[in-house]
């Protein structure tokens, strides 16, 4: 199983967003390898983007649907509470936090397109776009 971070989702269901093509390719690409899943947490950062629920079930249909547990939770809380502003005036984002918990969780790889704080999860497999 992959699971599909928020990032490659947003540019896939974007046409005009310039990594699309890129996640369309991948998403494609990883599909062939493993079961393609997402997080309660994408769903819920979708609906906070202003998507209709009607509309984040149509595009989400294909995907495995992951409910974030207690040991999820747990990771993601205990790397964010070790997170700093970056350099680049980057804040945390709990939200991302709770997805590579998830995955560490899981045991999975994760697909996405953010390279930031990757180092608080190690036991997690990340994959990129550009790594097909």
């Amino acid at each position: 199983m992959i699971l599909v971070d928020t990032s490659v989702i947003v540019a896939w269901l974007d046409p005009a967003h310039e990594e699309h093509k890129a996640c369309l390719e991948s998403l494609e690409h990883w599909a062939g390898v493993g079961e393609l899943a997402v997080s309660s947490a994408t769903y819920a950062e979708l609906a906070a983007g202003g998507r209709t629920r009607q509309a984040v079930d149509e595009d989400l249909r294909h995907f495995r649907r992951i409910d974030l547990d207690f040991e999820a939770g747990w990771r993601a809380g205990v790397a964010f509470s070790r997170a700093h502003t970056a350099k680049d005036g980057h804040r945390p984002v709990l939200p991302d936090f709770l997805i590579h918990g998830q995955a560490a969780a899981l045991g999975c790889r994760h697909l996405t397109n953010d390279r930031r704080r990757l180092a608080a999860f190690p036991e997690v497999q990340f994959v990129f776009p550009a790594d097909r």
